[in-house]
């Protein structure tokens, strides 16, 4: 007995510290669980709002492309109830189709839904109405441009048509289909990699399937679950309950393209949503008990994990550093040596004909020329130290178009047909004009790296007064000069495009490129007020655009 009451009060001592310790773990743990079914939930959530954005982008990129068409002068001839070259218009549209590769065909639709022109080949085979009225009354009535449902076609492949009208003279005329393939989104959907078991879905309009991640094969084309419809006529995005079309109970996250009625979905099986929290009683029982025996070990190894962790971290920032230094110096080093060889350019021009005064006196501008773009090149690494802004000006762009035309055929080599197009009715620009000429020769330098066994470089300037809509992949409202810098190189591939901005992002090899000439033209427009965008075709080439502000009215060009 006297054994006993001694060993109580150490027994309660036990009971008293250990049972703070079993809540403590249960709370933490039922915590940390929840924690982890709250990011299940984040992260599909993100995904579907990643990769709504990339439908919505896709969609819109197709669109204007085929808007792009229906403007053609080819379709002039269906104003006033006149008729089309039939023949002429099927072979621009072959052309279109062809550069177009998940295009199947183009239909030129009278305003009743007959097919006037299919091309490359007649949809099955005979001509007669468009497969899909719906949506091609919605443009007829409305004038604006429908995305159909996706159908199984003639050859047994599932496709969807996107549709825009045909307008003149303020009416439509006809309209002008494209028949999209859905593998363009299939591809979207296998770009983002899922945990297993996770499902993701891109829905029509109607309600159909037209890309697929996950799951079981051959759904492309069926009706979505029940739920899914109803949540969508419900809210714009969230998350609800749902069942997978292999009769999987699901929590599905999802959010509806408003411009288009489509929505992106991520179904997570409903058993592994709420593994968590069935697995908190057991994680609760052990962590009371681990807690017991790694207590006084978790702080001597917290303390050397701290330790160790900043070690860790501030050898990693000094390689950050000096990576990022030997790269700004390589990126410098590109830049000048491009002036460089403008300038050892004109002295040999100098040195061959020394005696030949008109001659000097036109190749010395150019010398001074890289001269001033050396020191704006100085400005702009101050810049980069935040130790000085470009100084924008207003200038004409035709003033400068002799020596934009030397800089670029000097810089895109004898091997690439350079050629700059400047109307004469072209604003006025707000920018940094060095800074311009550097932005360019970066665009120019790139477009020659990516055509290793020549060919074209256009740049072509143009007013463009952007108003404000949504879809719009510049972001912009007003009047700007889009300078088109295209080449006919090796493209970009998709995966890279949303990359090729970042400061030494580059997909050339080691020792070839520093990644530092497209990040200083996204900041040069950027800070001038405007913005540059990319599309590209992997075979086919590049366009970069660059977006620079027009001058306001007043200021007198210098």
């Amino acid at each position: 007995m006297p054994s006993k009451s001694h060993h109580r009060p150490l027994v309660l001592l036990v009971l008293a510290a250990l049972l703070p310790l079993v809540v403590l773990s249960a709370a933490l743990g039922g915590a940390w669980l929840r924690g982890q079914q709250s990011a299940m939930e984040a992260n599909a959530v993100a995904l579907v709002d990643r990769l709504s954005a990339l439908v919505d982008r896709e969609l819109s990129a197709q669109m204007d492309a085929l808007k792009a068409v229906a403007a053609s002068p080819l379709l002039d001839g269906l104003a006033a109830g006149g008729e089309v070259d039939a023949v002429s218009f099927f072979e621009y549209a072959e052309r279109v189709q062809g550069a177009l590769p998940l295009w199947t065909t183009i239909v030129l639709s009278d305003v009743g839904g007959n097919r006037l022109v299919d091309a490359p080949f007649l949809v099955g085979g005979v001509r007669g109405k468009v497969l899909e009225m719906d949506s091609h009354r919605r443009v007829v009535e409305t004038g604006k441009p429908a995305v159909g449902t996706i159908l199984r076609g003639p050859r047994g492949g599932y496709a969807f048509p996107i549709r825009v009208p045909v307008t003149r003279n303020g009416a439509p005329v006809a309209v002008l289909s494209a028949v999209v393939m859905p593998e363009g989104f299939q591809n979207l959907l296998f770009g983002n990699s899922l945990p297993q078991g996770w499902i993701a879905a891109v829905i029509d309009a109607e309600g159909r399937v037209v890309a697929r991640a996950g799951g079981e094969q051959g759904m492309i084309g069926r009706h979505a679950s029940e739920n899914a419809l109803r949540a969508r006529r419900a809210a714009g995005s969230g998350v609800y309950d749902g069942m997978s079309l292999e009769g999987t109970p699901t929590v599905v996250a999802f959010r509806t393209l408003p411009d288009y009625g489509w929505s992106v979905h991520f179904a997570i099986p409903r058993d592994v949503y709420r593994a968590p929290v069935s697995n908190a009683v057991w994680l609760a029982g052990v962590g009371a008990l681990a807690s017991l025996l790694i207590a006084g070990a978790f702080l001597w190894l917290l303390a050397r994990e701290l330790r160790l962790r900043r070690r860790q971290e501030a050898a990693r920032e000094e390689s950050l550093r000096l990576e990022a230094l030997g790269r700004m110096t390589g990126g410098v080093a590109h830049d000048i040596a491009n002036l460089l060889t403008v300038v050892m350019g004109g002295i040999a021009v100098i040195r061959s004909r020394p005696n030949d005064p008109g001659r000097i006196t036109r190749v010395l501008p150019e010398i001074e020329g890289a001269v001033v773009r050396g020191q704006a090149l100085m400005r702009q690494m101050a810049a980069f130290g935040r130790r000085s802004v470009y100084e924008p000006v207003p200038f004409r762009l035709q003033d400068r178009k002799a020596s934009l035309e030397a800089l670029l055929a000097r810089s895109a080599g004898s091997a690439v047909d350079t050629a700059l197009i400047v109307p004469d009715d072209l604003w006025p620009i707000l920018a940094d004009p060095d800074a311009m000429e550097v932005a360019l020769l970066n665009l120019a330098v790139n477009a020659r790296d990516a055509m290793p066994e020549g060919g074209t470089l256009t740049v072509m300037a143009e007013n463009r007064g952007l108003p404000e809509r949504r879809g719009d992949d510049t972001g912009l409202t007003g009047d700007f000069v889009a300078l088109a810098v295209r080449d006919t190189g090796t493209g970009i591939p998709p995966e890279h495009l949303r990359q090729i901005f970042e400061p030494f992002f580059t997909t050339k090899p080691e020792g070839k490129g520093t990644g530092l000439g497209l990040s200083q033209v996204f900041g040069f427009a950027r800070q001038s007020g405007g913005t540059v965008t990319v599309t590209s075709t992997v075979g086919a080439g590049t366009t970069v655009t660059l977006y620079l502000p027009r001058a306001p009215a007043g200021e007198s060009p210098g």
